[in-house]
């Protein structure tokens, strides 16, 4: 990698990632929250896991776009 290129973020582990461990925290809050009335816990479990990987997604490419803007903001500046 030359000096000049910016490092730009691996935009899809990085989403990959964030729904991920959106899935999980949406998954946890259904198991130890209240009883849903209305749906089974198999129901709210996934829908808070969809929920969280959504979630997850829309914050892990917030946090892609700002690396990305930062890195390349860095590399003009030198």
């Amino acid at each position: 990698m030359s000096p000049d290129t910016p490092r730009v973020p691996n935009f899809k582990r990085l989403l990959i990632g964030g729904a991920v461990i959106g899935i999980v925290i949406g998954v946890i809050v259904s198991v130890l929250g209240d009883d849903a009335q209305g749906y089974s816990e198999t129901s709210a479990a996934l829908y808070l896991g969809a929920f969280g990987a959504m979630f997850g997604l829309a914050l892990a490419a917030l946090l892609g776009i700002t690396l990305d803007w930062s890195s390349r903001r860095s590399q003009s500046r030198q």
